[in-house]
């Protein structure tokens, strides 16, 4: 997966994961507010119930003829105390006198008390409309309030109703949740992605390694044909000459008999060059590394394609300080890993009028880096995924395993190669090996 598209659609995740949280948090701090509020009218309907309570427990030890400012000390609520004649024991026991107020009868004692319930009703609350019924306590109500409560008081001589009004505060809630919940969001969306993104690549490494070793497994093979093909030529000449060698031998001719067993001696031998060179590409043999001088290997290299490169108009600089010069390597091997550097390098550029190499060194502690640039197209996505896996070529009619044998060469010189990009264009390609300041062997 291409990383700009993994973080592109890792922020659609946490952008689609914060709104949906985001989502539920506003609508659960709206919830909030409507349980604030239905608390505030059950604490107020409690205490109204309570007022009439008390109104009901008292009026029957009234006589009319206490002392009104006293017992507004303990109910305060009672505004007036009236005494009252022939007033039929049936008659209504309640008469509201306008507003919250309200007279309250007792005609056996023949007295009334008016009772004023505004200020319970003016305390502060977070109502847009709060209404005591006294008159018609089972009228539904005429409302289109976002939210509403109603709720009879089951006093028997007040059987009154409250009811209120209230509407959502859209745009007053807190901001500190909010920020918090897209944090943590971003949170848990960056670490799951990073999960993924580490598994992606682990399952991603573990496939081109299982591709890169069957591909190695293709090349011996394809190896192993050519080399099995070239020693067929070479046997078959040894078995002629051999044979012919004892018809010789039958004949009495021996001085022929020994021009045969040379013949067959000459084919031997070059069956056995052969074997050794194939021994040397495929076996993986301790080999004695030794200080090497990049600069004599660069122009030795150099000469070597001298003819390339003035055919294709490359200017080849570099760049070796005093402590940049010394390698631990195989000269041989060395050379072969810059020989193919320089012309895949002298190959990029073979469409452009003109075109350059550069070669640096620097020293890096125990480690020489070696940095090659060069002024072509660069490398494609492609390329830098796939340029060490056998066969693989960006170039038409490419064989596609000289970055095989290259990367080979500098892991059994206990080296690393890399390949990159320059930000000002062209291609770049890292080196690394040891100072020869100890013994190494690769």
């Amino acid at each position: 997966m291409n990383s700009k598209n993994f973080i592109r659609r890792s922020l659609l995740l946490w952008l689609s994961f914060s709104l949906l949280c985001s989502a539920l948090l506003y609508a659960e701090q709206i919830r909030r507010q409507y349980w604030d509020r239905d608390r505030d009218f059950s604490a107020l309907w409690s205490a109204i119930g309570a007022v009439l309570t008390q109104n009901e427990s008292v009026l029957p030890l009234l006589s009319g003829d206490e002392d009104l400012l006293a017992l507004r000390k303990k109910f305060p609520q009672i505004v007036a105390l009236e005494k009252t004649a022939n007033r039929p024991l049936d008659a209504a026991r309640v008469e509201p006198s306008g507003g919250n107020q309200y007279w309250l009868y007792n005609p056996w004692r023949q007295i009334r008390v008016r009772i004023d319930l505004q200020s319970m009703l003016e305390t502060h609350h977070r109502f847009t409309a709060l209404r005591l019924n006294l008159t018609d306590p089972v009228a539904a109500p005429d409302t289109t309030a976002f939210w509403h409560w109603q709720r009879p008081f089951p006093q028997h001589t007040q059987p009154f109703l409250l009811s209120a009004e209230a509407k959502p505060a859209w745009f007053q809630v807190s901001a500190g949740p909010f920020m918090l919940l897209i944090l943590l969001c971003g949170a848990v969306t960056g670490v799951g992605r990073l999960f993924l993104w580490q598994r992606l690549q682990r399952q991603n490494a573990e496939r081109r390694a299982w591709y890169y070793q069957h591909a190695r497994l293709n090349t011996l093979g394809e190896i192993t044909a050519g080399i099995v093909h070239e020693i067929n030529q070479p046997l078959t000449a040894a078995q002629t000459w051999i044979q012919g060698a004892k018809r010789q031998v039958r004949q009495g001719n021996l001085d022929v008999t020994g021009q045969a067993l040379d013949a067959a001696l000459v084919q031997t031998q070059r069956i056995s060059a052969l074997l050794n060179r194939f021994r040397e590409h495929v076996a993986e043999e301790k080999v004695d590394l030794q200080a090497v001088d990049l600069a004599e290997c660069w122009q030795h290299v150099g000469n070597l394609l001298q003819h390339e490169r003035s055919a294709k108009h490359i200017r080849i600089t570099h760049d070796f300080p005093p402590d940049g010069r010394s390698i631990l390597a195989d000269r041989l091997w060395l050379e072969q890993v810059l020989h193919n550097l320089l012309s895949n390098a002298i190959q990029a550029q073979q469409e452009r009028p003109a075109g350059w190499v550069h070669i640096a060194s620097q020293r890096r502690a125990e480690h020489l880096l070696v940095t090659l640039t060069d002024g072509g197209p660069g490398f494609t996505p492609e390329a830098l995924e796939k340029a060490f896996m056998p066969f693989y070529s960006g170039r038409q009619g490419g064989i596609g395993l000289g970055m095989t044998l290259t990367e080979s060469l500098v892991e059994r010189m206990n080296g690393t190669i890399s390949l990159h990009n320059a930000p000002e264009g062209g291609a770049r390609i890292a080196l690394q090996f040891t100072h020869p300041e100890e013994t190494t062997h690769g």
